[in-house]
């Protein structure tokens, strides 16, 4: 019986239920704290499921560890603030140029449904960890995966994103402002504090607009929207701004 119970179709099986219920999680448009953690726990579970499964062929097993190993050294490594911050800031826009015209979603992150602070932040994450992995910079993974933890409203990060980003302007309204000091992956949050924009360059700002019920793109002087009349506070990510060493 106990050898029925733990034989390699069901340890199959149980691996495939646990997929199953991580593909729900990642899935899932809303992040929250309970979803990340769910996620996490379940990608480890699955990882060293895995290597159980396969760890009697040789070939199956080293190139796991192999990879496991990579993937460690590639998050503990020091790694290096001296990266291409303009190359950067380009991946960040082209990340959330991504999003446009995905669904409006109060409190999602990701391309079934987003909502205002979440397409900024999620065009942070993703250019990020795409320029981390790109560039072998284990400094720059690790930043993309301390944004994706640290989930945060568009108030909160209108108030410095608990210290991550600094204020760079203050302008009446965005419509008006010359905007000629920005750069690709900064971004606006409404004084009122319930909006977010992300700058992607050549005056166009995206959003998740609630009222559009989609992530559609603005250009000030030509478009016209209420978020473009609002004072704002701009704001720039700090690691976008470090010097370099």
């Amino acid at each position: 019986m106990a050898k029925r119970l733990f034989s390699r179709r069901n340890a199959w099986l149980l691996w495939g239920t646990g997929f199953c219920w991580f593909l729900a999680v990642c899935l899932y448009p809303v992040s929250t704290g309970l979803t990340r953690a769910a996620g996490a726990a379940l990608a480890g579970a699955l990882a060293l499921g895995l290597l159980g499964l396969w760890w009697r062929r040789p070939v199956a097993r080293w190139s796991l560890l192999a990879l496991f190993t990579a993937a460690a050294l590639l998050g503990a490594l020091p790694g290096r603030t001296s990266y291409d911050r303009p190359a950067l800031r380009r991946e960040i826009a082209r990340a959330g140029a991504r999003y446009e015209g995905v669904r409006y979603v109060w409190g999602g992150e990701n391309r079934l449904g987003i909502d205002c602070s979440g397409l900024v932040r999620r065009a942070a994450i993703e250019g990020t960890f795409t320029h981390g992995v790109r560039t072998l910079n284990p400094w720059l993974i690790r930043r993309a995966f301390a944004l994706w933890w640290s989930d945060m409203s568009a108030s909160e990060m209108g108030r410095g994103a608990a210290g991550t980003a600094r204020k760079a302007a203050a302008p009446s309204s965005l419509r008006l402002w010359n905007d000629k000091n920005l750069h690709p992956g900064d971004f606006a949050i409404t004084a009122s504090g319930v909006h977010a924009l992300l700058y992607l360059g050549d005056h166009l700002w995206l959003e998740a607009d609630p009222s559009a019920l989609k992530v559609q793109r603005l250009r000030t002087g030509r478009d016209r929207s209420a978020w473009l009349e609002t004072p704002v506070a701009v704001l720039r990510w700090r690691y976008l701004e470090l010097a370099a060493p």
